[in-house]
């Protein structure tokens, strides 16, 4: 009877360590991601957060969101980060008087692992605008690229379905994912699309 209960208090102990392991295992990974990327603690606008999203950089087929939404169904706990380089980007657009595009970090921290989404934020009046920053940097390569697109978003736009956001990549390990994000959504998470580009309707419709 001594003898199992001592092996039932030596399990309790490795499991509790194990545990406690991961834990800081996780923590100093996030510390050292955060430190070599330069991030920080970052608050996004509220109309970011309660924004659709895009989730497949050429020809995405859906609208997602909002974002808000969107990371309740990841689990774990949400910390939004940006570059130190290129929130001092931002301040400076502001002082000059323009809108641009810029990238945040959604961090997830679970006991298991820490992953991070990356969103690229649209601060646009329209979808023209959308397209016209496509089209200073691609050139007449942006009609070929965009396109279609800046059709489907102007519809979806009609409808109420403004698009304020598009989740880039995941990156886990230090790795970005191979697969497109717009597929591991469909695929893996509870987070169905609120619009089909392509027919301008909802999914189930």
């Amino acid at each position: 009877m001594m003898r199992k209960k001592w092996c039932w208090t030596v399990i309790a102990f490795v499991l509790t360590s194990l545990f406690t392991t991961t834990q800081v295992a996780s923590s100093e990974s996030q510390g050292t991601f955060r430190q070599e990327s330069g991030l920080q603690a970052y608050v996004p606008p509220q109309w970011f957060l309660k924004g659709y999203f895009l989730a497949r950089e050429k020809n995405p087929n859906y609208l997602f969101g909002p974002v808000q939404e969107f990371v309740k169904t990841l689990g774990g706990t949400p910390t939004w980060l940006i570059e130190d380089m290129e929130l001092e980007r931002i301040k400076s657009a502001i002082q000059d008087g323009q809108k641009i595009e810029y990238t945040i970090y959604l961090e997830m921290a679970s006991k298991n692992q820490t992953a991070y989404w990356v969103f690229v934020v649209f601060p646009f009046e329209s979808t023209q605008m959308w397209y016209a920053a496509r089209r200073a940097f691609h050139g007449r390569k942006a009609e070929a690229y965009y396109g279609k697109t800046k059709d489907e978003l102007e519809r979806a736009a009609l409808k109420g379905f403004k698009a304020r956001s598009e989740l880039r990549f995941r990156i886990e390990n230090n790795e970005i994912s191979s697969q497109v994000p717009e597929d591991m959504i469909l695929g893996q998470y509870n987070c169905k699309p609120v619009l089909n580009l392509a027919t301008g309707r909802k999914p189930d419709q």
